[in-house]
């Protein structure tokens, strides 16, 4: 307390003298210390770039189908009086007898029981199939098929799919100004938009009908079975009883199932053989999927409206690198059998160069930041693919093409654009 007063007393003083110095000049600093960085240029800067993120809506790629195809199924062969061998159809097959066939069946409790098919008789198979109840002739002969279907309508099918949504980035180089309100800026830009395009036709075929007409053995057996499909050979199961008709049961308390057999025998060979040649009909389905990307190089002008809102125009030259994935499923359907089904595919990559314009409007919020929509228009040109296809059957060879149509796309852009 004893130093607090003399210490205010300087203090005061010294301020005084400096207030009076400065007003006399005598502290104010040379002119090499005067301070003129504040550290603002950073907000002074003016942005030169743009960035724009947005959605593009265009028209979605034509495409159109055209080629004819060739189906076929199993084909049993022309040899039809060697006994004993393969044959394979469409509703069924026929193979080499199976001697002493044999299997076991294991019991709850663990013991077993050995069954054995009985000997065939002699030009017969136990080792067979079919599949439909109308194999069955009038005369208790049974018929197998096999089919091949050349299909004659090589016409144009085409499908323009509806519009299809995408992403596009643009960025943009301030290049100067053409005038007070007109600027001029280099643009590059990337879009991705997909390829997805199907459609169906029924196409007139030529169909041969192999024949091939076989002699069963019933084996005791009424008739054949009246729900196919039967494979031979068969055996059903009979649940155990005893003389009063009681289940008999073993010592897991499970009920014993026994096996008869109910193997029915085919000959081994066809009888007869007929090959006819009518008009049918093949469904085809065509379908491509992909994507492709575009980018775009080329000057953008802007008329400034407002001091917010611009009108755009940019145009130049347009760069697509494409993907397509094409199948195409043909389908012949008999009217005593499984379908008969065949595809063919092909995977696809193209280049194409074009041009672009695109008109837009843009309203900026702030000095960094806007929206603009407006429309956009492309042609890149078109290209072909094939699908090629080659039947396992009779070897026939046949191609399908698409015409994958870029060009003359429309439709419209929008998004955010960020100035930098």
């Amino acid at each position: 307390m004893k130093l607090l007063f003399p210490t205010l007393g300087l203090l005061s003083l010294a301020l005084c003298t400096m207030a009076h110095a400065q007003e006399d000049g005598q502290l104010s600093a040379p002119p090499d210390e005067i301070i003129t960085d504040f550290g603002i240029e950073e907000y002074l800067a003016i942005p030169k770039y743009t960035l724009s993120i947005g959605v593009r809506s265009v028209s979605g790629a034509k495409s159109s189908f055209t080629g004819r195809g060739f189906v076929s199924s199993f084909q049993p062969g022309s040899d039809i009086t060697t006994p004993g061998i393969t044959r394979i159809y469409q509703d069924g097959n026929t193979l080499a007898n199976t001697p002493d066939y044999s299997f076991v069946i294991t019991h709850g409790d663990g013991t077993t029981t050995t069954y054995t098919a009985a000997p065939t008789p002699a030009g017969f198979t136990n080792t067979w199939s079919f599949l439909k109840f109308a194999q069955e002739r009038a005369d208790g002969n049974l018929d197998f098929h096999s089919y091949s279907a050349d299909v004659v309508d090589s016409g144009l099918h085409q499908k323009n799919p509806a519009m299809g949504t995408g992403v596009e980035v643009l960025v943009l180089r301030d290049m100067g100004n053409l005038g007070k309100k007109i600027e001029w800026k280099l643009l590059f830009g990337a879009s991705l938009a997909d390829i997805k395009s199907s459609t169906s036709d029924t196409l007139a075929a030529s169909v041969t009908t192999i024949t091939d007409t076989y002699l069963p053995n019933l084996n005791g057996a009424a008739a054949l079975p009246s729900s196919p499909p039967y494979t031979g050979p068969s055996f059903k199961q009979i649940p155990r009883v005893d003389s009063t008709g009681f289940p008999v049961y073993d010592s897991t308390g499970s009920q014993i199932i026994d096996y008869a057999e109910t193997t029915i025998y085919l000959g081994d060979h066809p009888l007869g053989r007929t090959t006819t040649i009518s008009p049918g009909t093949v469904f085809n389905q065509w379908e491509l999927k992909g994507a492709y990307f575009t980018f775009r190089l080329g000057p953008s002008i802007s008329y400034l409206i407002t001091d917010h809102l611009r009108f755009t125009v940019s145009a130049g030259a347009a760069l697509v690198y494409s993907g397509t994935s094409y199948n195409v499923t043909q389908t012949f359907q008999p009217e005593a059998a499984d379908a008969v089904v065949s595809t063919a595919s092909d995977e696809e990559a193209k280049f194409l160069a074009g041009y672009f314009v695109d008109v837009s409007i843009q309203y900026d919020f702030t000095d960094r930041t806007g929206f603009y929509a407006g429309a956009g228009f492309q042609d890149t040109g078109s290209y072909t693919q094939s699908a090629d296809l080659t039947d396992p059957y009779t070897g026939s060879h046949a191609s399908y093409k698409a015409a994958i149509d870029l060009s003359g796309l429309s439709g419209f852009r929008m998004g955010m654009t960020f100035r930098f």
